[in-house]
């Protein structure tokens, strides 16, 4: 009987779990913890000189290569013949995928496992840079295999073999590590497929629970809630967000300036109404989210940007151009003007919300909101552009922040409402009462409960921004006002830095 020596959260191991279950084989398994280096201890070097697993061992036969073992448990099996066929044409065949896998796609999928799971494993941020670098040789052998597998079901004809196990192997934490398979139908399809066999899903408990346990945030497929959507497994947790109640008789508003208190006496305060609500993980769908339509986006960005964020003149002098040209090329707007920013840290937290000096340093919103109004986004362009403003609003014009962290969010993420779930009469005006001026947001309210749909972006780095759309003048049935909030994650470690992170108010004109 064969003697395997394994660690099933990393992709060979997984490979030869599933394949030897594929091909019924029996074996003693003796569990390792990679990430604990006990492949290197002693004793394993014994086994195995390489300190490397998988291995498997056959009396006075040692096997240290994932696909070898697949192929020798094959090879000693009576009754799985599809799995691995005794005729030498269709052998070869899975042998040459076996070797393609090893040899080509297991390294760039892996490059993206290193950057997503494991350096957030060791504390560290992804390398957006090796990202970009590795994407040509990526899609390149996903379109190989997409092309292939628009003209058989498995990757070699109708049936599953040990060629199908082995390369789906390094994509068997796609979620995590980000894989764009929604890119290549042929190629998600299929995976959906191999996500459906026994001897897959018998070996994901142990994966989930390795990946749960080492990944610092909720990233990994598997976490908080599960939820079917579109015939994808959606990861949510249960956190409380904080509504308002729209009253007949009061008006919803808040006071920012010190001596306001004898105002109160007749106000609806914003965030009177702390709902629990589901936040699902959005990073299975990041690269499908629009801003027209959902009314937020997810994007990569890179800032040359690397003095103090205190510091607000080199802050708009560097920083502001670069949002400038991010949004043109994004938007295909034709002129962008970005007109403030705030800071957001929780150390904030106790600055009073009446302080008016020093606006740029605040804590994260706790509340259910949007930063524009119908009435308030014209009026602030008006403020803004003086005698241009009319020529501006004759066309169409959007407000979008910039919202962007300083440094890995571990702690108190944002939520954003998908507009498809969110009807215009779920908006109510909260007024800003400033000293010279009253401005407006919108504030939210659920007419019916629990419609809401809520995503979140759990460990977005700094090399990451989400655009929120709070004001689009068009009105052609796409998003137009964004509802969002900061939360209180209770997935969070108790240590967990605080978060960081940088807004730009900017407007957009077409």
């Amino acid at each position: 009987m064969l003697e395997v020596y394994l660690d099933p959260c990393t992709i060979n191991c997984r490979k030869v779990l599933a394949g030897l279950d594929l091909l019924d084989t029996k074996y003693n398994l003796h569990e390792m913890n990679y990430f604990k280096g006990e492949q290197k201890s002693e004793d394993f070097i014994k086994i195995n000189p390489m300190a490397t697993i998988p291995a498997a061992v056959d009396g006075d036969l040692t096997i240290t290569e994932s696909n070898a073992i697949l192929q020798y448990a094959a090879d000693h099996s009576d009754h799985v013949e599809k799995a691995y066929p005794k005729d030498t044409k269709k052998r070869a065949e899975i042998n040459t995928w076996l070797l393609w896998e090893a040899s080509a796609w297991f390294s760039t999928c892996y490059t993206h496992v290193v950057q997503y799971v494991v350096q957030p494993i060791m504390g560290g941020e992804p390398n957006e840079e090796i990202i970009k670098a590795e994407a040509p040789q990526w899609n390149k052998l996903a379109g190989i295999l997409n092309d292939q597998l628009s003209k058989t079901k498995y990757i070699t004809g109708d049936d599953v073999t040990i060629a199908d196990i082995a390369i789906a192997s390094p994509m068997h934490m796609w979620e995590a590590s980000r894989l764009p398979i929604d890119k290549y139908p042929n190629l998600q399809r299929w995976y959906a497929d191999i996500e459906k066999l026994p001897s897959w899903q018998k070996t994901q408990g142990a994966v989930q629970k390795s990946i749960l346990d080492l990944l610092p945030k909720n990233q990994a497929n598997g976490g908080g809630q599960q939820s079917k959507q579109n015939g994808t497994t959606e990861n949510s947790i249960r956190a409380t967000l904080n509504y308002t109640k729209a009253l007949d008789d009061q008006l919803t508003e808040i006071y920012f300036y010190e001596d306001a208190e004898g105002k109160y006496k007749n106000v609806n305060e914003p965030g009177n109404d702390a709902q629990e609500v589901n936040i699902t993980d959005g990073w299975h769908r990041a690269k499908e989210f629009s801003y027209d339509k959902h009314g937020f986006s997810l994007h990569d960005f890179s800032s040359s940007y690397n003095g103090a964020w205190e510091d607000e003149s080199r802050v708009k002098n560097h920083l502001y151009p670069e949002i400038v040209s991010f949004l043109k090329h994004t938007t295909g707007a034709k002129e962008v003007l970005v007109f403030d920013h705030t800071i957001r840290t929780k150390k904030n937290a106790n600055k009073a919300i009446t302080q008016e000096s020093n606006t740029t340093q605040r804590a994260p919103v706790r509340l259910v909101h949007c930063d524009y109004t119908n009435d308030s986004a014209p009026l602030r362009v008006k403020q803004l552009l003086g005698d241009r403003a009319d020529d501006l609003l004759s066309r169409r014009v959007a407000f979008f922040n910039v919202w962007k962290p300083l440094a890995r969010v571990e702690e108190m993420p944002l939520a954003m409402c998908d507009v498809t779930t969110s009807p215009p009469e779920d908006y109510f005006k909260l007024f800003l009462r400033y000293r010279e001026r009253t401005g407006e947001n919108y504030v939210m309210r659920q007419t019916t409960p629990n419609s809401h749909k809520w995503w979140y972006f759990p460990g977005m780095n700094s090399n990451q921004v989400i655009l929120l759309k709070t004001f689009d003048s068009e009105q052609d049935g796409r998003a137009r006002f964004v509802g969002h909030s900061a939360f209180e994650d209770p997935t969070s470690k108790p240590d967990a830095p605080e978060r960081e992170s940088i807004e730009i108010r900017t407007i957009v004109f077409f």
